[in-house]
């Protein structure tokens, strides 16, 4: 089968044959669960009332601006959480993904009668769609999580036995990676994969300090490290996963210029990196669209990219 799947994967991209494409297994490594479904299909259940997500957005602030002013005062109770996060799965499944690591934020507990009854809400999920994909639980959580809640939330996630990993995303400014290091180890004895967004706007050395002090196991993004050989030689080192996102990245104002996207060079210096699609609602492009973009820029050719699918599965 799985050279069958190469055969039809690399026909997809010469073809630009989505439906191809999306017959393919493939993995969703870097994914967000509170917009991990098109716009179309918010909208559809928000009853048609949500403004389309600008084709050009100004960075997270533009990302807060438009979840605050769009999507989250449509989410007040336990059902509209189950709704983000089943649809999320069933748009992966759409796209033949098989391998889903979608975050879930901390914060979703407030939205539940107990905690108990969060994590087996969530568990239910995972198991309804097992025989399709398996659903890795991930928890998240922003930069601007309160202390308070990061006790009185997080930690009961992490102590759950629920999640298999964690990441940590929001303003790369906030050079403040020390105040959730007790976390992440506490995270690490528990067994939990540990991520965190660092290098999309900011350069190498917030990359550097993200590795060093919170010991992750794969970057969410770390576009930014291109151009720098010591910290791409300290990722290589450490066997550190990039999970990069080339819509996000573009439309975000990551990356300028589409034609010298920095995954080519980080690709060339033999850096692992996987290709996936951060917030579906907003950017409008699956897995299977990432990756037919970069054929279609002419960044990698169709083994290289059949190369990074595969590796992505691992």
């Amino acid at each position: 089968m799985n050279k069958i799947e190469d055969t039809i994967f690399k026909e997809g991209l010469r073809e630009g044959n989505l439906l191809k494409l999306r017959k393919v297994s493939k993995a969703d490594v870097h994914n967000h669960c509170g917009l991990g479904m098109r716009f179309s299909t918010f909208n559809k259940w928000a009853g048609g009332y949500v403004s389309e997500p600008p084709k050009k957005i100004d960075g997270i602030i533009g990302i807060d601006n438009y979840i605050f002013n769009e999507t989250i005062k449509f989410i007040s109770k336990e059902e509209d959480i189950v709704f983000l996060i089943e649809e999320t799965v069933k748009e992966a499944i759409e796209d033949g993904v098989k391998v889903l690591e979608s975050s879930i934020d901390c914060h979703n507990l407030m939205y539940f009668a107990n905690n108990d009854k969060f994590f087996n809400t969530i568990l239910n999920i995972r198991d309804k769609y097992n025989k399709s994909i398996d659903f890795r639980l991930e928890v998240g959580m922003s930069k601007s999580i309160s202390n308070k809640d990061l006790n009185e939330m997080l930690i009961p996630c992490i102590d759950s036995g629920v999640f298999e990993s964690i990441d940590l995303y929001g303003d790369e400014t906030r050079d403040d990676f020390e105040r959730f290091k007790e976390y992440y180890k506490h995270a690490k004895s528990k067994g939990l994969k540990l991520k965190a967004h660092a290098g999309e706007f900011q350069g190498a050395e917030n990359v550097k300090k993200a590795i060093e002090t919170l010991e992750i196991d794969e970057i969410q993004h770390g576009i930014g490290v291109s151009s720098n050989e010591y910290v791409m030689d300290l990722i290589k080192e450490r066997n550190i996963r990039l999970n990069i996102c080339p819509s996000s990245n573009y439309i975000l104002g990551a990356v300028k210029n589409m034609n010298s996207y920095p995954a080519r060079n980080l690709f060339d210096k033999g850096l692992r990196i996987t290709i996936n699609t951060d917030d579906l609602l907003l950017f409008n492009s699956g897995v299977s669209e990432e990756y037919l973009y970069l054929y279609k820029l002419g960044l990698f050719n169709e083994d290289e990219l059949n190369e990074i699918r595969k590796f992505s599965l691992e």
